[in-house]
C-alpha cells in the first residue's frame, strides 16, 4: 500500500475546516543528502553554514554530508536527527516515514482519528470515517503536532481505563527527549514494513531503557527499547520509534459530558452544520 500526505485545507478556502491526517512521507527514493538538506531547511536554517555554527559543527565535514560528496552513517544521522527533529532512521534511508503522527489543522481543537493498543502491538491505522471526533479544547502544549488516539486494551490499566481518549504531541520539532515516568506513543517498524503503535510508561535507569506496562495483569512485559540515540539500530530486524507524547487523557465518563456539553462532536455532524 503507497503511504500518502494528506495536506491540511488551505486557510484561503471559505469552508468549515475538517481536522485531518498528515503523514509525511517524503522522498523515500531520495540520497541521504538530499533528506538532509530538507530536514535542514525545514527546521529554518536557510543555509549549511547556518545550521553548522548554530549546532557547533564542523562546517566543512558537515557541507560534505549534505552536498552528497561524503557519506554519513548512524552517529552523524542520530547527531542531525536530534538537531532537525526528524527520524535517523529516515535519514539513512532505512524509514520512509521522517514523522508521524495525524495533526489536528486547528490549535484549539483535538481529532480523534484511530486507536492505540495498550499491552499489546496493533497495526497503526487512521479512521477516515464516522468514527473521527474532535474534542474542542485548546491543547496544553500550544504549537506542538497534536493528535488523539483511544486506548483499548488493559496494559495501562492502572492508569487508563479502556476507551479513554489519549491527547498526544509529536515529539518531533519539540526539541525534548522523553523522561524516566513519561507516558508515550510507540511505534515499531517491522522487517516486512508493517507499522504498529502501543503506549507505555518510559523508564531510564543506568543506561538502560525500558518501555513498561502500567498494569494489574501479570501477563504485559516490558518492550525492549535501545533509547533515543539507537533508533535506527534494528532489534531483531525490527525498529522501534518513541513517537509522542501522552499529554492529557479523558476517560469514557468524561467524553459522555463533553458531548452532552457541545465540546465532543463527530465530524460527520459537525460537516453536516
Amino acid at each position: 500500500m503507497m503511504d500518502v500526505s494528506i495536506r491540511p485545507v488551505s486557510r484561503t478556502v471559505n469552508t468549515r475546516r475538517i481536522a485531518t491526517q498528515r503523514i509525511v512521507v517524503d522522498m523515500s527514493g531520495s540520497p541521504q543528502s538530499d533528506r538532509l538538506r530538507q530536514a535542514r531547511l525545514d527546521a529554518g536554517y536557510s543555509s549549511a553554514a547556518e545550521a553548522a555554527q548554530a549546532f557547533g559543527w564542523k562546517e566543512a565535514a558537515y557541507r560534505h554530508h549534505e552536498n552528497g560528496t561524503r557519506g554519513y552513517g548512524a552517529d552523524a544521522a542520530r547527531r542531525y536527527g536530534r538537531a532537525f527533529k526528524v527520524k535517523p532512521a529516515w535519514l539513512l534511508g532505512i524509514d520512509t516515514i521522517r514523522e508521524l503522527p495525524p495533526q489536528d489543522v486547528e490549535p484549539d481543537r483535538l481529532l480523534v482519528n484511530g486507536t492505540v493498543a495498550a499491552g499489546v502491538w496493533r497495526e497503526s491505522e487512521a479512521w477516515n470515517d464516522e468514527r473521527r471526533f474532535v474534542i474542542d479544547l485548546p491543547s496544553p502544549f500550544p504549537g506542538a503536532r497534536r493528535f488523539g488516539l483511544v486506548l483499548e486494551g488493559l496494559s495501562m490499566d492502572l492508569v487508563y481505563e479502556p476507551g479513554t481518549v489519549l491527547d498526544c504531541i509529536s515529539i518531533f520539532k519539540n526539541g525534548v527527549e522523553p523522561k524516566t515516568g513519561d507516558h508515550v506513543i510507540v511505534e515499531r517498524i517491522g522487517a516486512n514494513g508493517l507499522r504498529e503503535l502501543t503506549v507505555k510508561e518510559y523508564r531510564q535507569e543506568n543506561g538502560t531503557y525500558t518501555l513498561v506496562p502500567r498494569s494489574s495483569r501479570p501477563e504485559f512485559k516490558p518492550v525492549e527499547y535501545r533509547g533515543p540515540d539507537e533508533e535506527g539500530t534494528p532489534i531483531g530486524g525490527e525498529l522501534v520509534h518513541v513517537i509522542a507524547f501522552v499529554v492529557a487523557d479523558y476517560p469514557p465518563r468524561v467524553q459522555s459530558l463533553m458531548r452532552r456539553m457541545g465540546i465532543l462532536k463527530d465530524v460527520r455532524s459537525e460537516a453536516a452544520e
